[in-house]
């Protein structure tokens, strides 16, 4: 029974170094993936919008709040029962 109980901790342990080992050669191989990449490929600087840049004005704010009014009152006549 003891020999039992030894050969099973052997293996466990056996079993623990494998994934331990396999995953940190996983994570080797991405990170070397990663710099291999990033130097063939730059990274891509997005446009800043410009300050005097307006988000809407009210007449669009208010163009699609009628849309979407529009949308709801289609949308409630189709489903009436």
């Amino acid at each position: 029974m003891d020999n039992l109980l030894a050969q099973g901790v052997e293996l466990a342990i056996f079993g623990m170094g494998t994934v331990f080992v396999f995953l940190a050669l996983l994570i080797a191989a991405t990170k070397t993936m990663s710099a291999i990449v990033l130097r063939f490929e730059p990274e891509v600087v997005s446009p800043t919008p410009d300050a005097g840049a307006h988000n809407g004005s009210a007449l669009d704010q208010g163009r699609i709040v009628a849309i979407i009014s529009a949308a709801i009152t289609q949308h409630r006549n189709k489903n009436k029962q």
